[in-house]
């Protein structure tokens, strides 16, 4: 792929710019950028999320394994024959590590859940800014451990394992990779959908794009990185900015981007540093779209982003 040199939105589809309208003239000032005030919004993000969810032969809630105590988790399963034993993913849902849930991304866990052919467990893992850096991710590890432990009486198969997530989701799971890749426990695919992977926010798109974006502007991310790594010397860490680490051991990925996203830059930059250093990875761009695009009802017809992913996950784990 040839390295992007120009970032601007001109030329949006008109259904991306009405959004944009929208939300502009229903934004509010001052904005209340507490955790509080954000997460009452949160089960109505996740029920407006949810629309057009296929159907799944299981869901229910379990109880999995954190770093300090058991947390609460999703599971979702498709139709299965009799005997047949499935692959697992473990799912870390985003909102910049502060906000949202596993209900959140119900409809992405149950796309994959389905067009994968395999079990998801969506990990409600302690957020910042009450649980700061490293807690939020030893819990996605333990939450990982556990469920490969676990396999066998959840239906599934703990040599066929993945993990995925989206935006500070995707910092998760690309962290929980990290730490166990070079052991036989590690996952054999991840998955990252519009990932933070750089706490340093200084890209050329996060410059470009963030200063007005709808979604997540420079403020709100400024606010979810002080409440996840409250220390600046942190953003550079390998635990911390999955896009300063060693990945010579990383799995088989799928990365996906969004054209103005304000972390396009980040998963471009994840996705050659993996191939500079032998690893297999496949990158999806979606031009003209913002982030996190695929879970709002109205752009969830503009691209296949969550089918790509369930297909990257059903040939890295049926094969």
């Amino acid at each position: 792929m040839t390295k992007r040199t120009t970032y601007s939105r001109e030329g949006m589809r008109p259904e991306v710019q009405a959004i944009f309208d929208a939300a502009r003239a229903a934004r509010q000032t001052p904005r209340d950028l507490s955790p509080a005030a954000l997460r009452a919004l949160d089960a109505v993000t996740a029920t407006y999320f949810s629309v057009g969810s296929p159907p799944v032969a299981v869901e229910r809630e379990i109880r999995v394994g954190g770093a300090a105590g058991d947390l609460r988790a999703i599971l979702y399963a498709p139709e299965t024959a009799p005997g047949e034993v499935l692959p697992l993913v473990v799912h870390y849902h985003g909102g910049g590590f502060v906000i949202m849930l596993p209900e959140t991304a119900a409809r992405l866990c149950k796309e994959i859940a389905v067009g994968a052919g395999a079990i998801v467990v969506s990990v409600d893992y302690r957020r910042s800014p009450e649980h700061s850096y490293p807690q939020p991710l030893d819990d996605c590890e333990a939450a990982f451990r556990w469920v490969r432990e676990h396999a066998v009486e959840l239906g599934g198969d703990p040599q066929r394992m993945g993990v995925v997530g989206e935006s500070a989701g995707g910092t998760l799971a690309a962290e929980v990779a990290l730490r166990t890749a070079a052991t036989a426990e590690g996952p054999s695919a991840v998955a990252l959908l519009y990932a933070w992977l750089d706490l340093t926010m200084s890209s050329p798109s996060f410059r470009a794009f963030g200063p007005d974006d709808i979604f997540i502007d420079d403020e709100l991310m400024s606010s979810w990185r002080a409440s996840y790594a409250p220390d600046p010397a942190l953003y550079q860490q390998p635990d911390v900015s999955p896009l300063f680490a060693d990945v010579s051991t990383f799995p088989p990925a799928c990365v996906i981007v969004a054209g103005i996203d304000p972390l396009y830059d980040d998963g471009v930059s994840f996705s050659e540093r993996l191939r500079a250093a032998g690893r297999d990875v496949e990158l999806h761009d979606y031009e003209g779209l913002p982030h996190l695009f695929s879970f709002f009802p109205q752009m969830m017809n503009m691209g296949d982003a969550h089918q790509r992913t369930a297909e990257f996950f059903r040939r890295m784990l049926h094969s």
